[in-house]
């Protein structure tokens, strides 16, 4: 999967939306808002890639600020799906527990 698809799945099937203003060769997805802030962080991915091919993905919610996780890459279409809704459900998790 190159980026331009890897964006458009992950923005319509995860309403996932990225940060208009961030620059460079790699982009973070966000669940339905952008919100940079440590605790309250909406940051779900950041992809990074050379020109249209996808070099990793960074799992944002499973990484800490010593580590960071990545998807096995490459994904499968099915693989894909189960990695960001793993990471949605931890997000969501880390919502409940600190609200």
């Amino acid at each position: 999967m190159i980026k331009s698809e890897l964006h458009e799945f992950l923005t319509s099937t995860f309403d996932l939306v990225v940060d208009p203003v961030e620059r460079g060769n790699g982009r973070t997805y966000f669940l339905k808002r952008v919100d940079w802030r440590p605790g309250s962080t909406t940051r779900v991915l950041r992809v990074e890639s050379s020109d249209e091919t996808v070099r990793h993905i960074r799992l944002c919610v499973s990484s800490d600020n010593n580590n960071s996780v990545f998807a096995i890459h490459p994904l499968r279409l099915s693989s894909l799906v189960k990695v960001v809704g793993d990471e949605i459900g931890r997000l969501h998790e880390r919502e409940g527990a600190s609200g």
